[in-house]
Formats: structure tokens, C-alpha cells, sequence
């Protein structure tokens, strides 16, 4: 988890993607709907859990278009909207947020809406600006960069101050990548919409891993929740 570094600066690009050989952007087009990546996971075996809400067309038609990709290797409805739905995608193919990852820049947002996908992404001070934009072009060749300016949102950093970022720090990255997987995926509704082995499956990892990770987490974000002298 992050906050914020009052002296961060960073460049801000925006990216508009045609290429069609991206799911998100493709599905809109063909659906004629809007998809937005709300969340993505680095899996152990190096493929990629992600997220993503889709609004405007039926869900089944979101899952039919996935058997006919070859870049998502699975696919699951976690929640059902009155028009789209929540996803979860095993992705093992490239994507805009890993080559954005390789180059230093950092995703802030990705969506696509009747085709056309919008990627926003800091560039942060160290990372050279020109090569991120030339990277990602060369990627997605049908992408054109159509705004580069200085951010006015410092880049996010850990620091150990404030009520949230003292108990994410208590967690390790795998124990908030599997609280924060088990959110999305519904694991903590009422009625539950994924089991601890839906959620495990989802990671790539055993149910007794997922679920000892569950425990601890739990444990020790309330145990910090209701600890005397908790900063205000």
C-alpha cells in the first residue's frame, strides 16, 4: 500500500490504443461497451490475475469473447450488474500495464469505451519520458501519445505515517496481494461470491497458502484496528 511524497513529481502521459490485439480494447468494440482494469496481480507463476468491470453489454457475451483470445487463459463472473459485471482474467500474454511496468512508468488508469482504450501513466522523475513513450509505441503500434505534461499528483512512496499506511505496513506484499485479492473477488460478502479455493485458484496457489495469508492479514489488521494508541 501507498501515500504520498509531498516533494515527488512526475511527467503524466496519456495514451490513445487502437490496437485490437488488446481484449479490453477489442471487447468494447465489439460489445459496444466500456471496460476499465480495476485491479492486476503478479502471480507466482509469472502470469497475471486481473480485473476488470464491464459495463454495457451481458456478461455472457464478455465470457464468449474470452474463449476466443488466446492471451486470457481463464475467466470468471464475480459479481453480475444489471448491464456488465466484475471479471476476473488469468492473463499470460503482454499487456499495457507490464510494459508500462518495464520501463519505470507506473499505470494510473486503463479503459477502453467503443473501441478507442485510454491509458494514463507516471513517468516518475528518474524514468526517462522519451523511452517509455517510444516503448509502449513500438508494443502497441496502432497507440498514439496525445498528452505529456507535468503531474500535479506527487508520485506515490511508502512512508510510515498515517493510520492506513501503518497497518498496510504490518502486512507483507503477498498477504496484501491476497487481502486485496479476496476483496475483489467477493470473498467477504455476504452471501460470499468466492471461496477460498476460487481465490486461491485465482493466485496460483495452494488453499492452505491462501488461506493461512487470509488469516494472518486478518489478524493482524484488526488486531492494529483495535490496538490502544493508534495514530488519529
Amino acid at each position: 500500500m501507498t501515500s504520498v511524497d509531498p516533494t515527488g513529481s512526475a511527467v503524466k502521459l496519456e495514451f490513445e490504443l487502437l490496437d485490437r490485439d488488446c481484449f479490453f480494447v477489442d471487447a468494447s468494440a465489439v460489445a459496444d461497451c466500456r471496460v476499465t482494469l480495476e485491479h492486476m496481480v503478479n502471480r507466482s507463476d509469472d502470469r497475471l490475475l486481473e480485473y476488470f468491470t464491464v459495463e454495457g453489454t451481458a456478461p455472457d457475451r464478455v465470457l464468449s469473447m474470452v474463449e476466443e483470445t488466446a492471451v486470457i487463459d481463464e475467466a470468471r463472473l464475480i459479481s453480475r450488474g444489471v448491464d456488465g459485471g466484475l471479471f476476473e482474467f488469468v492473463v499470460s500474454g503482454p499487456c499495457v500495464t507490464t510494459t508500462l511496468a518495464d520501463t519505470g512508468a507506473i499505470a494510473r488508469s486503463v479503459l477502453a469505451d467503443e473501441g478507442i482504450g485510454e491509458i494514463v501513466a507516471d513517468v516518475p522523475a528518474h524514468v526517462d519520458v522519451r523511452r517509455v513513450a517510444e516503448q509502449f509505441g513500438d508494443q502497441y503500434p496502432e497507440s498514439t501519445l496525445t498528452a505529456c505534461r507535468n503531474s500535479n499528483e506527487p508520485v506515490p512512496v511508502r512512508t510510515e505515517s498515517g493510520v492506513h499506511a501503518t497497518m498496510a505496513d504490518q502486512l507483507t506484499d503477498k498477504q496484501q496481494e491476497v487481502l486485496r485479492t479476496a476483496y475483489l473477488s467477493g470473498y467477504f460478502s455476504w452471501p460470499r461470491r468466492s471461496s477460498a479455493e476460487e481465490c486461491a485458484d485465482a493466485l496460483g496457489i495452494a488453499q492452505s497458502t491462501f488461506s493461512q495469508h487470509i488469516r494472518t492479514a486478518e489478524e493482524k489488521v484488526i488486531g492494529r484496528l483495535f490496538e490502544s494508541g493508534v495514530e488519529q
